[in-house]
């Protein structure tokens, strides 16, 4: 899976070096908000934002309408969760994510289209923090706030791949003005969290080893 993810840009790239002097070749650069969390149970949705470079092949040797596009994004991502009395964790992660996908766009008139498309996605964990904050006893017995930071990616973090499938839909004005609106299911487990119980009776249970990345997005795309 990881010579996958590490050979899917360098795929991209070939495919659309040899293409790039056809007509239908557009490049641009898209921005916008991601509101993402992580699919185990008690964490909540976290704000964050995605901007990166754009490319999209019209594939009309196919049909009219079908495209192929891809992009390279920075992406912050992550998630919290707010363990009430216990405390709470707040998780940083920026990625850069490569989707690829297949579309197809609908012409309403001569200047508006409306458009959908799916398909993978690969991205790599770049960096990020989590914040941990948790309520203990001082040595005199009083209540007391202890707030910790570490890398969010590391030996006992996230795992720096992740995989996914996504889908998204949208207009175009002009052929150049994008909106668009997408979610991505990640397919990979982002950690594996265990903890102690007791000192006496020591046992490991895996909290984190179903929490996948999901991520909704809202963006703005212009093609040159």
């Amino acid at each position: 899976m990881k010579k996958f993810i590490f050979l899917l840009p360098v795929l991209l790239m070939a495919v659309f070096v040899n293409v790039q002097a056809q007509e239908n070749l557009k490049w641009g650069v898209m921005a916008g908000m991601n509101v993402s969390k992580l699919s185990s149970t008690g964490f909540d949705s976290k704000i964050g934002y995605h901007v990166g470079v754009k490319a999209e092949l019209g594939l009309p040797q196919l049909a009219n309408g079908v495209f192929v596009d891809a992009a390279a994004l920075i992406s912050a991502k992550g998630s919290k969760t707010d363990m009430g009395d216990l405390g709470s964790q707040k998780i940083n992660a920026t990625y850069l994510d490569i989707p690829i996908h297949i579309g197809y766009k609908y012409a309403v008139n001569e200047k508006f289209n409306i458009f959908g498309s799916f398909g993978p996605y690969a991205a790599v964990g770049l960096f990020g923090k989590t914040k941990v904050e948790e309520l203990d006893y001082s040595d005199e017995g009083d209540l007391i706030n202890i707030s910790e930071k570490y890398n969010t990616f590391g030996n006992d973090g996230f795992k720096r791949f992740d995989f996914g499938l996504g889908f998204r839909i949208g207009a175009e004005l002009n052929n150049k003005y994008q909106i668009s609106l997408s979610y991505d299911f990640g397919l990979l487990k982002t950690y594996e969290s265990k903890f102690e119980i007791d000192d006496e009776n020591y046992q490991e249970i895996d909290l984190g080893s179903g929490a996948k990345n999901r991520n909704l997005t809202i963006s703005i795309a212009y093609l040159f």
